[in-house]
């Protein structure tokens, strides 16, 4: 049991994927694919702010604040903003597609500040 766990615990720095079957059962038929993308521009985008974080020679952040690695608490603050994304897909089912891209924008730009702000930490 032990190996199992460890071997999982090898990729957790991928745990965020997970979300992408989420998106894809959660959202409604017309929004699955903008979902998706969703998920997958929050996770390129999270990887690329922890690497120039930890590319300056600062793994914990620029105040070392919290112990914790930047990778990890951006993750934390990106899987919130997709929750609440997915949440909000699945209340409103009869989106069009302007809006619901609008609302995909408004809540990754949300997210990508807060993230950002939380690594500084």
């Amino acid at each position: 049991m032990q190996d199992v766990i460890n071997q999982i615990l090898e990729y957790k720095e991928w745990f965020d994927a997970a979300l992408i079957p989420l998106a894809l059962i959660i959202a409604r038929k017309g929004q699955k694919i903008k979902a998706g993308a969703f998920v997958v521009a929050c996770m390129i985008t999270l990887r690329l702010q922890a690497d120039i974080i930890i590319g300056t020679g600062h793994p914990f952040g620029f105040t070392s604040f919290m112990k914790s690695y930047v990778l990890y608490r951006g993750m934390c603050v990106y899987t919130f903003f997709v929750l609440v994304f997915l949440g909000l897909s699945y209340i409103s089912p009869r989106t069009t597609g302007v809006i619901y891209l609008a609302a995909a924008l408004s809540i990754f730009f949300m997210a990508f500040v807060s993230s950002f702000l939380m690594m500084l930490l």
